[in-house]
């Protein structure tokens, strides 16, 4: 079905005679966003539609292609049903709309997994006076699944590209070995190495920091993908008394399921607290609003 899919889109682009650019531009404008990376992407075969804002915009693209309702979606055929024995999601699936970081990734790990499960995550992210995100404090707790495994990979990304990426630092049972980010990207991946070879069974907590430097990148949301489910997330959030936001929620969008939008209060010391228990897999975060009035 892939290659049907494939196949199908290339041939409408081509008979169509419009260039991604072009196409990009008429997604956008139709409020069903998506890259020309990603298009290109989609009909060279290397990925597909897994999302849901993804599969929104293909009702939208065969409108542009001339396509009669269905000449795309049809050639997906049925979402399979992930249950506790199935494949996890792809970092395709997870981040099809930002194919750099499938890029970096797979320059890093080089395909293949790092036999760990993650059993929680605790992230903390500080928001400046000026409402720009200052860095981030992150702690994993993870099960190894074979004996010999010695490092994990992380990647940090912001939202404007134009900032200069975070550096990783690790603080607690880890240090950065290989760092890698693309040119113009926004985002950096690094390999943090463990002290020692773990045992299968063995597990481990780590903790890192992703710094940011001048200027800033804006802060308005943070979120997590993640290809497997875990068992606890936690998300704090530390404003500056300087610059509170009017409202935040948080939102998950699993790749099995619809997604969810629930308010979050602020609490007296500046900040907001999600947390989740049993997490699928697929996308937890949390976003809010600042005033209109300047900073």
């Amino acid at each position: 079905m892939h290659d049907a899919f494939a196949s199908t889109l290339r041939e409408a682009i081509d008979q169509r005679g419009l260039g991604l650019g072009r196409i990009v531009a008429r997604l956008e404008e139709a409020g069903t966003p998506v890259s020309a990376a990603t298009l290109s992407y989609w009909q060279s075969g290397r990925s597909r539609p897994g999302r849901r804002t993804s599969l929104d915009c293909l009702h939208t693209l065969e409108k542009v292609l001339d396509l009669a309702p269905g000449g795309l979606t049809g050639q997906l055929g049925r979402p399979a049903t992930r249950g506790r024995n199935q494949q996890p999601p792809t970092w395709v699936e997870l981040w099809d709309e930002v194919p750099e970081v499938v890029s970096a990734f797979e320059a890093m790990r080089g395909k293949s997994e790092d036999h760990l499960t993650r059993i929680s995550y605790h992230d903390r992210v500080r928001v400046g006076p000026d409402r720009t995100e200052r860095g981030t404090w992150t702690r994993q707790v993870m099960r190894s699944e074979r004996d010999g495994v010695d490092r994990f990979v992380v990647m940090h990304g912001n939202d404007d590209a134009s900032c200069p990426v975070s550096e990783v630092v690790g603080l607690t049972r880890c240090r950065v070995g290989h760092s890698s980010s693309q040119p113009g990207s926004g985002i950096v991946t690094s390999e943090l190495l463990l002290p020692r070879p773990l045992r299968r069974g063995e597990f481990v907590a780590v903790e890192y920091e992703c710094v940011q430097a001048p200027p800033y990148p804006p802060a308005d949301r943070y979120e997590r993908r993640r290809r497997m489910p875990n068992r606890q997330y936690q998300l704090e959030v530390i404003f500056d008394p300087a610059a509170r936001p009017v409202r935040c929620e948080s939102y998950t969008q699993p790749i099995d399921g619809e997604p969810t939008i629930e308010p979050l209060p602020l609490d007296p010391e500046h900040g907001l607290l999600l947390v989740e228990i049993d997490g699928r897999p697929g996308i937890v975060g949390a976003r809010w609003e600042w005033p209109e009035d300047s900073v």
